[in-house]
């Protein structure tokens, strides 16, 4: 280029053969650019001596700015004429037929190599452009892709470019094939794959498309997975892409070197320990005479970084070393420790609060100014944080102090969310009919933590009003206070229940008491007035119970309970557990009736893939009466079916009828539920909603009522199970729950019900 140009030059200048001293510089030709632009470019100036050399300088600089598609040097006497020709200015660039790359993104990325609107067009850039383009989609496997550029001329020298792409049909990738695997068939290592033929059911998969970035990362998977298996010296050889003739498949061939499968050998500690080697041992994830694995080796290094963290030494440094004894097919570890100095914190700055108080956060922070510096107490408070809600986001760094080598500072960032909300809407369910909602909710009370909240919901059975305030961290230790007015009005013959009005006032008064980072016991004293209203046709059944329990009683109840939460997040956990343990018991001599109820809730949430979760949740519930009650009030019976509990089964139709076979509940009930939870498309993390596989099953049973001759007794024949798929989304008028259902082992009786949903606030 610098040939050309310098040949350009001695060209431009073969006019200006003498030298001579320039009185005057003129600028012709131009038609956009100013005159002073050119001048600050030119490297001359009146006065000057000039010769050839001088001007075949100020040709190449002129013709270095880009802007001139020719540049003469001309001589009028002592006057320096300067004429150009100016390239034209991009005014517009559009696409057409970009489906798979974003217009914006192409503009932004043509404008870094120097081809974007107000700048300067050069041909020889818009078709290495053009190429560029075409190696894109190739790496996104539309092989078959066409591109093609138009530049239409436009007044006061200026163009605009249109570029239309054809992208085709994106080629399919085949079955996967390896060569020189001995130890694992094809279809066991095409399944370390995320790259390969899409399967009949994932119709919205794009698992079958090709791109570099996805096979460098299976490629990746398939080395882990040889060395957590002992193939320490584990080498891909080659790999092959290949398409097919009508450019519609790509073939991928992979050349493998297995090796040997080695053992562990002989495991050491070595360097400065701080704890005994004993209590670091217990810590090694890899043990003698074990196959080798890397995956071992990297947990053990996590280990120990992580024990020698809880005590200040944040930046220890584990060094393994593998030493392999070809003969013996085993190799010799050796964790070199190195602790570093020990950390302190000097001081823990908190940003981006402008709502939450600093004490609040404080309060959640299980690492305070002043101590060692703690890995794990670090990721808790990270996580504590993360749960209270009222940030979209935390992060927390710790920034080396200044002039030291053992002091930092925590630095918390938070992205504080909308802690408030107004919602009034209308939705509908197939159990509950028409929803009617209106809610105001403020979870972070002039940024004290406090959550304060006014309900008033209503379907086709239910009308519910609550008040209630969360008065978080009441004390320094932690505890929180939580009181509560509600009114409920129910007219049950609406629920598929047998037939009878229910008018409920409550309030309660309670305590929620920290015990570990994970644990919450608590206790509530509810007071409670009820009134039953029985129409003209009641049945014996309900009649019975109002002649032994009247049709007003007011309680005192006492509830204890237990919980504990180890999700990694509230809403669609992928791992972790939450349990909750709750016993209610109406007090004696200040209650009409003497009853208790106990439950056991649990769900555990298991990471099969970064893509997949199963959730196993299960419910155990029984309640009876005592003192002078024989039984627990039938308006306190427990429920089973719907889209809540026996998905497959209409709500609250399963166990114990009345004579007009209408359900009425019992005092023991048993939930289970398995579910496999996935984002709907297979290529995206899926947002707010959620699709899931699952079986469910469930009854119950009254073991107290001898009135009732059916399910007095409990029995697994008894139990109903369904299977189905379910969808998920957290809306924002509030969560929607769709489910098609398919009854496993329904008899003759059983009410059910294929499609369930609901969509609205859930009480």
């Amino acid at each position: 280029m610098r040939k050309t140009l310098a040949g350009l030059a001695l060209l431009a200048v073969a006019t200006v053969a003498d030298a001579f001293t320039v009185e005057e510089i003129r600028i012709r030709g131009l038609e956009r650019i100013a005159e002073g632009t050119v001048l600050n470019y030119l490297p001359l100036e009146p006065g000057d001596e000039v010769d050839a050399a001088a001007t075949a300088d100020a040709v190449s600089s002129l013709f270095d700015t880009g802007f001139f598609d020719d540049v003469r040097v001309l001589r009028d006497g002592n006057t320096l004429i300067i004429a150009v020709e100016e390239r034209p200015a991009i005014s517009q660039i559009e696409f057409t037929g970009n489906d798979e790359l974003d217009s914006d993104r192409l503009r932004e990325g043509l404008r870094d190599t120097g081809l974007g609107e107000g700048q300067s067009f050069e041909r020889p850039l818009l078709e290495r452009i053009e190429r560029e383009l075409e190696q894109q989609y190739f790496a996104r496997g539309y092989y078959d892709v066409s591109i093609e550029s138009t530049v239409s001329p436009l007044p006061r020298n200026r163009v605009s470019i249109r570029i239309d792409i054809e992208e085709g049909e994106p080629a399919s990738v085949q079955p996967i094939r390896f060569i020189g695997n001995e130890s694992f068939s094809d279809e066991i290592l095409r399944d370390q794959f995320r790259m390969g033929p899409r399967p009949w059911w994932a119709f919205l998969s794009d698992r079958d498309r090709y791109s570099r970035e996805r096979l460098s990362a299976d490629l990746d998977s398939l080395r882990a997975f040889y060395r957590d298996r002992g193939y320490a010296g584990f080498d891909i050889e080659t790999t092959q892409v290949t398409i097919s003739p009508d450019r519609q498949r790509i073939h991928i061939t992979v050349n493998v070197d297995e090796g040997p499968q080695y053992t562990v050998g002989d495991v050491s500690l070595a360097g400065e320990l701080i704890f005994s080697e004993a209590e670091l041992r217990e810590l090694l994830e890899v043990r003698s005479g074990d196959i080798y694995t890397q995956r071992g080796i990297t947990r053990t290094v996590s280990a120990l970084r992580d024990k020698l963290g809880e005590q200040g030494y944040a930046f220890a440094r584990i060094n393994p070393v593998p030493e392999i004894r070809e003969a013996d097919r085993a190799v010799d570890l050796t964790f070199f420790v190195d602790p570093a100095s020990r950390v302190y914190v000097r001081r823990v700055r908190i940003t981006g609060n402008e709502t939450t108080r600093d004490d609040v956060i404080r309060t959640e922070m299980r690492q305070l100014e002043g101590s060692w510096l703690s890995t794990t107490d670090l990721r808790e408070s990270e996580r504590r944080l993360g749960r209270t809600g009222f940030f979209g986001d935390v992060r927390i760094s710790t920034p080396q102090v200044p002039g030291t080598d053992d002091q930092v500072d925590v630095e918390v960032e938070t992205t504080e969310r909308l802690s408030g909300s107004l919602t009034a809407g209308v939705g509908f369910g197939s159990d509950q009919g028409v929803i009617l909602n209106l809610g105001l909710q403020q979870d972070n009370v002039l940024g004290t933590g406090d959550r304060a909240e006014f309900v008033a919901n209503s379907d086709d059975s239910d009308t519910l009003y609550r008040i209630s305030y969360l008065d978080r961290n009441h004390t320094r230790s932690g505890i929180d206070r939580r009181f509560a007015l509600a009114y409920r009005d129910r007219d049950a013959g609406e629920r598929d229940l047998t037939d009878y009005g229910l008018q409920q006032a409550t309030f309660s008064y309670g305590y929620r008491i920290p015990v570990t980072s994970n644990d919450r016991v608590g206790a509530d004293l509810e007071f409670d007035e009820t009134d039953i209203d029985l129409p003209s046709d009641a049945t014996a059944y309900l009649r019975n119970e109002i002649d032994r329990e009247g049709s007003r009683n007011r309680a005192i109840r006492t509830s204890v309970f237990w919980t504990r939460d180890t999700r990694d997040r509230a809403i669609f956990a992928t791992d972790g557990a939450r349990q909750r343990l709750r016993f209610d018991v109406a007090l004696p001599e200040v209650s009409d009736l003497t009853y208790y109820r106990a439950s056991y809730e649990q769900a555990r949430y298991f990471a099969l893939s970064d893509r997949f979760t199963l959730v196993l949740d299960g419910d155990l519930s029984y309640g009876s009466g005592y003192g002078g009650t024989e039984v627990m009030p039938f308006y306190e019976n427990f429920f089973a079916g719907g889209i809540r509990t026996v998905r497959g089964y209409r709500r609250n139709s399963l166990g114990p009828k009345d004579e007009d076979n209408e359900s009425v509940g019992g005092n023991f009930r048993i939930l289970g539920r398995s579910e496999l939870r996935f984002p709907f498309s297979m290529e995206d993390d899926g947002g707010n909603l959620r699709a899931s596989v699952f079986i469910d099953g469930g009854q119950v049973w009254d073991l107290d009522r001898s009135t009732v001759d059916e399910f007095d007794s409990v029995s697994v024949s008894d139990m109903r199970f369904a299977a189905g798929l379910g969808l998920i989304y957290y809306s924002p008028v509030g969560p929607l729950t769709m489910s098609i259902a398919e009854p496993l082992n329904a008899e003759s009786g059983d009410d059910t019900q294929f499609f369930q949903f609901t969509i609205g606030a859930f009480f």
